[in-house]
């Protein structure tokens, strides 16, 4: 069945003919208004049809003059009319108009992709790659972690330990960490002979050395050893610690680097400090000293495990920002003997965070110091001895660190879990103190945005922020802490609090 559609015309008394749009196969109906009164027009009496237009009869009915009239009408092509919400018409309008958008928003982030200050992700990776340069990637965290036992390890006894004499001073033993030699035996001028300590021989560690004055073994014969050595405590490589907390995802996890052993020390006790990295890169493994107690896995032999430093070095990727602004320096490097040139140059180490680069230090001409935070020492002062200029003394240190804690009493809405806003809340706020620079400021309406920007935070009772340094301690409940150029911040303990509102 075919649809019927309609069209609106104002009458005019000089007009007798009004054309419809395309071709019409039949008028159904004709209404308008007559002395003020509505009315159906009839056909062949009031008005005739044809082909595409009708015509008003002289003598019959017309509407009155300046009114509207509607004609509904068959016509041979039925046009889309229904463009209402929900229609089908309008549904494939705006699918096919969403591709038409998604399509363009592609081909202008592919033209604006090209250019250093609009590229971003992938895209700037590849600009900035015909300079040379490549995206810095996330680096974790790594330092020392020491593994220890409080008391002397197991000892084991070894008898006839056999050595071959040829006529050196001094023999190493198999076993490393001798407690005691209670025999040494061989022949000395053809005679079995039981040699005496301190007047024939002495023990140095794990060595034998034979004295001068002393009787010795023959030349050519071997000589045996009883002793009793300590059991040696090994630390593999690829063991695992971490830090502790009743939350599991809060756990922060560690592997040890290379292979160590546990040797005595002057207290007593008998520790191995050894190497360690983060087993996720970025700034959630940069951890104060004492944080990391946990053997995940025991291993034989070791009482306990603890960092007696800091785990530092934890960086995320570079930034779209700070690739941007290396690349654009990037032809400073060439300048060389330059500050900028020097600056852009440690940038480039891989896991330096930040720089900080002071001229006349002291107002002594001559001298520049270099405070940088992340990379490797010994990368960052061979890049410092390739760029600075001849005669110029360049002091690197590293920023002396400020620990910061945060309290926070957060009012937060009944609906909303407050385990989870809490751990937003605690990740945006260690995540702003990670990401200050050298000599950037606490700011505190910062830290209170932070937390308000977090669903389900209704308002922000109390905020107080403590600044540990070696001077002391500075509280802050509205100011901001303020940061020298040489001191950069480390962000501690994100304490949330809490109380429900409807």
């Amino acid at each position: 069945m075919l649809s019927e559609t309609t069209e609106e015309f104002v009458y005019s008394k000089n007009v007798v003919r009004y054309i419809l749009p395309g071709k019409v196969l039949d008028v159904t109906s004709v209404e308008g208004t007559v002395n003020g009164v509505k009315r159906t027009f009839t056909r062949d009496v009031d008005y005739k049809f044809y082909e595409n237009y009708i015509e008003w009869v002289y003598g019959g009915s017309r509407p009155d003059d300046g009114t509207k009239f509607i004609v509904a009408y068959k016509p041979e092509r039925v046009e889309i009319t229904d463009t209402s919400p929900g229609s089908v018409v309008r549904t494939l309008l705006e699918a096919v108009g969403r591709e038409i958008e998604y399509l363009n928003l592609l081909i202008e982030r592919a033209y604006y992709s090209g250019f250093i200050d609009t590229a971003s992700g992938e895209s700037l990776d590849l600009v900035v790659a015909v300079l040379g340069i490549r995206r810095k990637p996330p680096q974790p965290a790594s330092g020392y972690v020491t593994f220890g036992r409080r008391s002397e390890p197991e000892a084991i006894q070894v008898n006839g330990e056999i050595i071959f004499y040829d006529g050196s001073v001094e023999y190493v033993l198999k076993n490393r960490f001798v407690k005691e030699v209670s025999k040494v035996r061989g022949l000395s001028d053809g005679v079995a002979t039981e040699f005496r300590r301190e007047v024939d021989y002495t023990i140095l560690g794990n060595r034998i050395r034979w004295l001068p004055a002393g009787r010795g073994p023959d030349q050519g014969t071997t000589f045996t050893i009883d002793y009793t050595a300590y059991r040696e405590i090994t630390i593999p490589k690829g063991t695992r610690v971490s830090t502790y907390s009743p939350k599991p995802e809060e756990i922060i996890t560690y592997t040890t680097v290379e292979d160590s052993i546990l040797k005595p020390t002057s207290g007593g006790s008998w520790e191995a400090d050894v190497p360690i990295v983060c087993t996720v890169p970025g700034p959630r493994g940069n951890v104060l000293a004492g944080s990391i107690t946990v053997l995940p896995q025991p291993l034989v032999g070791i009482e306990y495990v603890i960092n007696k430093v800091d785990i530092t070095g934890g960086v995320d990727a570079e930034s779209d920002r700070e690739l941007r602004d290396r690349a654009k320096r990037a032809l400073e490097i060439a300048g060389k003997a330059t500050r900028p040139s020097l600056e852009t140059t440690i940038k480039s180490v891989e896991g330096v965070s930040s720089v900080l680069v002071k001229e006349a230090v002291d107002n002594v001409p001559g001298i520049i110091k270099v405070i940088v935070d992340g990379g490797d020492a010994e990368k960052i002062v061979e890049a410092i001895e390739k760029t600075r200029a001849a005669g110029i003394k360049v002091e690197f240190s590293r920023p002396k660190p400020v620990y910061v804690d945060v309290d926070i009493t957060l009012v937060l809405e009944k609906r909303f879990p407050e385990a989870e806003v809490s751990r937003k809340v605690e990740e945006n706020v260690r995540s702003y103190l990670s990401s200050l620079k050298i000599g950037e400021d606490v700011l505190f309406y910062k830290v209170a945005a932070l937390a308000l920007a977090v669903e389900g935070v209704k308002d922000v009772a109390e905020i107080v922020i403590e600044a540990q340094r070696a001077e002391g301690i500075v509280r802050s409940e509205k100011e901001n802490i303020v940061v020298s150029d040489e001191e950069k911040v480390l962000a501690r303990n994100i304490r949330i609090s809490y109380r429900m509102v409807e």
